[in-house]
């Protein structure tokens, strides 16, 4: 399992971060945040999301390039 750091400043950023993740169904991938882990594909799951805690992409592979770049804004900068 992958998981990648990922940040959204309010409730705004988790509707950009769910709708750039929507873009890639047949990735498996999960959202962790505290003792929460949710279904990335999953509005309700996302929205249910505490943003004052540290968010984690978790993802069943190594992404390619295009999923990178797709959610480069989200990931701090240095992790790639």
């Amino acid at each position: 399992m992958i998981s990648l750091p990922i940040s959204a400043i309010n409730k705004n950023g988790l509707i950009d971060i769910f709708e750039t993740l929507a873009q890639f169904p047949n990735q498996m991938m999960m959202i962790k945040s505290g003792n929460y882990t949710v279904d990335a594909h999953s509005l309700i799951g996302v929205f249910s999301l505490d943003i004052n805690q540290p968010i984690e992409l978790l993802l069943e592979r190594e992404p390619d390039e295009e999923f990178k770049n797709a959610i480069s804004r989200f990931v701090p900068s240095g992790v790639y």
